[in-house]
Formats: C-alpha cells, structure tokens, sequence
C-alpha cells in the first residue's frame, strides 16, 4: 500500500485527489495498523467528490498517528510551526489491516456538517467533522441551569462573553419572560448569537470566548447573509440538530474557515453571548457569489 508523510494539522489538509467511494465509508473511525509508521491510527476522511449528477463519487482518506511531540525516531520536526499530528494519507483501503479495540463509546459527540451550493443552488461540497470541543463557558451554562433555584431568578456564575467582557450565566427561569437562559435561537439578519462563522484559523484553547474573526451580517465586501435556525430533535431523545443557511450577495466568493455555536444569557438592558462550541474547518468552505452554506451542528448522546 502507498502512503505520503506529511507535517500537517487536523486542520489544514492538503487535498489530492479521491479514493472511490464504494472502498468504504462504513470504515471511518475505525483503527488500523499504518503501513508506513506502523502505529494504530484512526481512519478519517477529509473531503467528498461529487459527479455531475450530484452523487459522492470520492472521498480523501487519511490515518492520524502522532503528535509531534511523539514522532518516530528520525522524523522532521519543526517547533516553529502550530502542527500538532503527523498525517499520513491513505491511497488504498483494501490493503489496511484493522485493529478491534475494545473502547467505551464517547457519551457525548458532536459533528458539525456544511452543505455547501453554488450560485444555481446545486450541491458543490458537502463536510463532516467530529468537533473540535465544547468550551469553558458550555461547562459554565451547565453549572448556571443546575443551580437555578425554583421560582427565583437570577445568575449562577460568569464567564468571558463574545466581546471578552466579563458577563453573568443568567439561570433559564420559565417564568421571567424577560430574560433568557439558554437561547441560540438568533432571527434571520443578525450575527450576535446562534451559529456564527468566520475566517480564524487559530486553535481553541481555555481562554477562547468568541470567533477569531467573525464574518459580519450584511451584502457588503465580505459579509454573509445571516438566515434564520432550524431545529429537529429525534425520536428517543438521543439527538438534536441546530442548522443555519449563509447567503453571499457580497459581489465576489468568500471563505469560512471557522464556524460556533453562542448562545444569549440576557436580562432585559444587560445582553450577554457566551460561545459554547467553536470549531476550524479541516477544510474551508469557499461560498461563491450567489451561492449558499447552511452549517449544522448534531449534538447526540450514546446510552449505556
């Protein structure tokens, strides 16, 4: 089996060309032994391919083998550079060997889908990828809901918000309907909260609070149009999806390569927007003049 070593990120993956898509999605995320490393490694696929009748025709396969800081021996390192995994691409999949783990299953998983349609409103690009993680201030939500007392309101706890203000989780009373717990349900024409996305490619760390660099809402040089949310839940309640459409009418094409999920915690002359999830695509979404992305985020829990 062929394979190429490459210093690369889990977010910025260079793309040459895909295997057919009858050698396995089923595959994905399953562990096998790396023919040129030899490490058990995670499969996973970085783009599809689309033929002229809209059907995946291909996808790009890659094994994840190593930090950097645990190369084999003999291995370029390069500690100037922000790479955090050795990648190594995959050229045929008949030829893995595959490793059973016995693993618990994560309780939590997020993925973060993109559908993204050219000026004829055709389907060019379709990614999937598990998130990069939930934040602090997700965590910092939690604590707030939990600690509302019955028939009382007020706040539980604070936390950077979208402008890095320190900001109050405000506790989701049902009864105040002047102020807003846990909403992400922002109205079409507006960005500051809901599913944004930007242009940062900068990695998440502890102290993220907002996008590194937000696209704004409008029609002007470099602004998306912002849609109105989506909401489905599914059948057992192990699954929710929150989805949001972004049109250009900017004049020229424009690239999102981070997308995140805020959420409202206000009172009413005391708005606070707290970023929950925020993910870098591992490969950016290039949404041409005319055309439309519509980003999705699946939150599923597994029950055991």
């Amino acid at each position: 089996m062929g394979t190429e070593t490459e210093l690369i990120t889990e977010r910025a993956i260079g793309v040459e060309g895909p295997l057919p898509e009858e050698q396995g999605f089923d595959l994905l995320h399953r562990y096998f032994i790396c023919p040129y490393c030899g490490s058990i490694s995670r499969l996973f696929a970085v783009n599809e391919f689309y033929g002229e009748d809209g059907s995946v025709v291909g996808r790009e396969y890659y094994l994840s083998c190593h930090d950097v800081e645990d190369l084999p021996p003999g291995e370029a390192r390069n500690g100037t550079l922000p790479f955090r995994k050795i990648h190594h691409r995959v050229s045929d999949l008949e030829e893995l060997e595959e490793v059973k783990i016995t693993r618990t299953k994560p309780n939590v998983e997020v993925f973060l889908h993109a559908y993204n349609y050219n000026a004829r409103g055709h389907l060019a690009q379709r990614l999937i990828q598990r998130s990069d993680s939930f934040l602090p201030n997700f965590v910092g939500m939690l604590y707030s809901q939990m600690d509302a007392p019955y028939n009382a309101s007020g706040t539980s706890g604070s936390g950077p918000n979208t402008g890095g203000a320190s900001g109050a989780f405000i506790d989701n009373y049902f009864y105040n309907v002047n102020m807003e717990g846990f909403d992400t349900n922002d109205s079409s024409g507006d960005a500051s909260y809901g599913i944004q996305v930007g242009t940062g490619t900068a990695a998440n760390s502890t102290s993220t609070y907002a996008l590194a660099a937000q696209i704004a809402n409008g029609t002007a040089s470099g602004q998306l149009s912002y849609g109105s949310h989506t909401y489905s839940w599914a059948t057992g309640g192990t699954s929710t999806i929150v989805a949001r459409a972004f049109s250009n009418s900017s004049g020229a094409s424009i690239t999102v390569s981070e997308v995140g999920l805020v959420w409202a915690s206000n009172t009413v002359g005391n708005p606070y927007n707290f970023i929950m999830i925020r993910d870098v695509l591992s490969s950016s979404v290039t949404i041409a003049n005319g055309g439309s992305t519509t980003f999705q985020y699946t939150i599923s829990i597994t029950v055991s």
